[in-house]
């Protein structure tokens, strides 16, 4: 009400004669002055709760950027070694190979098989002869 003394015309308050009264101390609308004291505190923690949640979220969005960098270079890293690990194991084979030669068995091997090969001929064309001799 003091308020509204100082705001109003001066010759609004003359034309009211009725005395000035002291305005009360406590609010004439407590439950209004209620509610709008929670919801402004609501409002403020909300406020609080979207800041600190808009922080969260950039630092969520910079560690997935960083798992991602991170995935990416642990997949090169694999391949990598991979192919180093094949090119070693070729180099070696190819060295044992030039230092070893040819295997000592694989000449009795190939006369083996040679042997075995004009062994099935033999059986397989004596077999005709049977079979012509039987239908005789």
């Amino acid at each position: 009400n003091a308020l509204w003394a100082h705001i109003l015309p001066k010759a609004a308050i003359l034309q009211d004669s009725t005395p000035p009264v002291n305005p009360p101390l406590t609010p004439q609308d407590k439950t209004g002055t209620s509610m709008r004291m929670l919801i402004y505190d609501t409002q403020t923690t909300l406020e609080k709760f979207s800041e600190r949640l808009d922080v969260l979220m950039t630092r969520v969005d910079d560690c997935r950027g960083q798992v991602i960098n991170a995935n990416k270079l642990l997949d090169h890293e694999r391949d990598k070694v991979l192919t180093e690990m094949a090119d070693i194991s070729c180099r070696s084979q190819n060295e044992l190979k030039s230092h070893m030669g040819t295997p000592a068995q694989a000449h009795a091997l190939e006369l083996t098989h040679a042997s075995q090969v004009s062994t099935e001929n033999s059986i397989r064309a004596l077999e005709k002869r049977i079979d012509a001799l039987q239908t005789v």
